[in-house]
């Protein structure tokens, strides 16, 4: 597991923000301040509550997602981010977005390799 940290602008159907983004491989899911998620876009209720358990064994319930889109090296790429009110940093951006676009962590180098990445979706 891993972790890079990035300043990215993230927009929604509200606005849009330069963001700083956790790239965290140990994060299955990508997860988003409540109160960041509200100003950039209009959450949606899940037809079912989600419940997550953060690295620190903490539980972390998800009520809402929004949709948002994740500008990297000029190319718009869409996710799907849970609003959770605690949050260590803005945006948490997950391993199973970082899988289908062929995002990966040069750990060594702390940022993103981006060498496979196209700014579409591999269909999984």
């Amino acid at each position: 597991m891993g972790v890079v940290r990035e300043t990215l602008l993230v927009k929604g159907d509200k606005g849009e923000r330069r963001l700083s983004v956790l790239f965290d491989s140990g994060a299955s899911r990508s997860l988003i301040k409540s109160d960041v998620a509200r100003k950039l876009s209009t959450p949606r209720k899940l037809l079912i509550q989600r419940e997550f358990t953060a690295a620190n064994g903490e539980k972390i319930i998800c009520d809402y997602i929004c949709d948002l889109i994740v500008e990297i090296e000029g190319k718009r790429i869409g996710i799907e981010a849970f609003l959770v009110d605690d949050l260590p940093v803005p945006l948490v951006f997950g391993a199973l977005e970082m899988e289908a676009y062929m995002i990966k962590l040069d750990l060594a180098k702390r940022k993103l390799d981006l060498s496979e990445f196209t700014g579409y979706m591999l269909a999984i």
